[in-house]
């Protein structure tokens, strides 16, 4: 399969998700989401199993994959809000959902296993991948491969007895057939096959029902997308470097959020106009959550309270406290967003959800001190994107493979190159800022203790966001990072592919294997299953 360009809503800022984990919460959620369409009839038992060396071993229940997999199973996308009580809507519905740590390798972190039965009593076998950021890959189905990411409409053409003639011929026919297909490609094992056709608008009944009659098909499937922006597979980007875009830049004299504009409108066929107010229904969203979570009425269900209100209230008191200027609403901002998250709140991947808190913080806590317009802040949110977007031109934003420095580290260098659309700064200036805000967090690794997205995740992105603020100020006094972005973005992910699996989302070193952090893990393991108690009382 083609990889398809990233898009600033898919990839950068976005998806909307419930919290607390674009990995392990809101990737479950699309999996299942997915997976569910593969069933004819309702669901009655679902067995999800993760491998025992795998990334989700040790934090599945902390971060609500659980919940995620029984929701999107469910049918719900990942911004339901019903994704919290899906335990209990799943036992009201009398479906039986198990899950377990087996034996099976861990051909990537986030590798899952699902065995979904029907009421009828069909039952479908499906791998899939939590790829990060909430992109997901759905890796085969009933042993068949597949590469099923959610952003295009696919019809699934079952076989038994076809030659790779044969196959290629069907392939030919459903073309034909449907019309508008952006990319075709089958798998085999024995005597199955497996058509897996991508099209950006559903197949009409009459060509699936032509597509039925053709020799040796046995069923078809369909799945529908679950990304915001869907496949583009054919229609060139303008630019997918940094050097690229400011390149582009100086010679059509475009500003860094035009440059947004330009990109995004190829890569998904939006206009302008469609890109803006999406992207301010994408403020609106984390503004509300941190208004909310500063009232500090919210439950963490974790090992740390909320207090991002508190510091908020501290900062503007000056009372045993150092002034740090705009960080003192940036840094509550920040944090605010993040325990709201662990509340699972409603919050955005930016470009993660344990980075969730970095570029609201800096991008609209900074707008809010200098009392900008809704428009700049909009362009200013456009332009963070952007670089988020050449930073990732070639990898995927997971702590799993490339560790922390991916998630709030990355986050910091995209805040970095956005603040300068307030400060006046130029293009060049803000990648300058981008690249120094990577250099200053090369090798930040991923522990989460207890599994949660709490300690130290949540201070990491008071951080971070302090990484950025420095970082556009010094260029602006005229410090030169010297290493271009596009090579600090190559090093950053250089960097984490070295780091070993322990320092990478799996609980298995750094803080999280400290008597401290075990002890809170060993806690945070009775708070869970008393979770799964309260469920099954909640029934009663």
């Amino acid at each position: 399969m083609t990889r398809q360009n990233p898009s600033i809503f898919n990839d950068i800022i976005g998806p909307i998700m419930v919290g607390p984990s674009s990995s392990h919460t809101c990737g479950p959620a699309r999996i299942g989401y997915l997976s569910s369409q593969l069933l004819d009839g309702n669901l009655k038992k679902a067995v999800v199993e993760f491998a025992r060396e795998g990334a989700y071993t040790n934090m599945y229940k902390g971060q609500k994959s659980d919940l995620g997999f029984i929701s999107g199973l469910l049918g719900r996308r990942p911004e339901d809000p019903k994704l919290r009580r899906s335990n209990i809507d799943a036992r009201e519905m009398d479906v039986d959902i198990e899950f377990r740590i087996s034996d099976f390798e861990a051909i990537v972190p986030n590798i899952s296993r699902i065995t979904m039965t029907s009421e009828e009593g069909e039952e479908v076998l499906v791998r899939a991948d939590s790829t990060g950021g909430g992109t997901v890959k759905l890796l085969s189905i009933d042993d068949l491969s597949v590469s099923i990411v959610g952003d295009a409409h696919e019809l699934l053409v079952f076989t038994e007895n076809a030659s790779k003639d044969d196959l290629i011929n069907l392939c030919d026919e459903i073309k034909k057939l449907v019309g508008h297909v952006e990319e075709i490609s089958f798998s085999t094992l024995d005597n199955r096959g497996l058509i897996n056709g991508k099209t950006k608008n559903k197949p009409t009944d009459d060509s699936v029902d032509k597509i039925k009659t053709l020799k040796n098909v046995t069923r078809i499937k369909q799945i529908n997308p679950v990304l915001t922006v869907l496949s583009n597979r054919h229609e060139p980007v303008p630019f997918k470097s940094a050097a690229e875009m400011l390149e582009i830049g100086k010679r059509e004299n475009k500003e860094l959020w035009e440059l947004a504009i330009m990109y995004e409108s190829a890569r998904s066929g939006w206009s302008k106009e469609e890109i803006m107010n999406y992207m301010k229904e994408i403020i609106d969203i984390m503004e509300d959550g941190i208004e909310e979570a500063l009232k500090g009425d919210i439950n963490m269900d974790g090992i740390i309270q909320p207090t991002g209100g508190k510091i908020a209230k501290k900062a503007e008191n000056k009372k045993q406290w150092l002034d740090t200027g705009i960080l003192d609403l940036v840094t509550p901002w920040s944090i605010a967003t993040m325990e709201y998250s662990s509340a699972m709140g409603v919050v955005l991947c930016a470009p993660t959800g344990g980075s969730a808190g970095v570029i609201p913080g800096v991008i609209l806590g900074t707008a809010k001190k200098l009392g900008v317009s809704e428009e700049d802040k909009i362009k200013a949110m456009l332009a963070t994107a952007v670089i988020g977007i050449c930073m990732s031109k070639d990898h995927n934003y997971s702590a799993e493979l490339y560790g922390c420095q991916v998630e709030p580290g990355a986050a910091s260098a995209m805040a970095a190159g956005g603040l300068m659309h307030y400060l006046g700064g130029t293009t060049e200036q803000a990648l300058n800022a981008a690249s120094i805000a990577i250099q200053n967090i090369l090798g930040t690794i991923c522990d989460p203790v207890a599994g949660l997205v709490q300690v130290p995740c949540i201070s990491r992105n008071a951080m971070s966001a302090a990484n950025a603020v420095v970082s556009a100020n010094i260029v602006m006094g005229g410090f030169d990072g010297c290493i271009p972005l596009d090579e600090s973005a190559e090093t950053m992910f250089r960097v984490g592919a070295q780091l070993p699996s322990e320092l990478r989302c799996t609980c298995n070193g750094g803080l999280c294997i400290t008597p401290t952090g075990q002890k809170l893990a060993k806690e945070q393991d009775e708070r869970d299953a008393l979770r799964d108690v309260g469920a099954i009382e909640a029934l009663a």
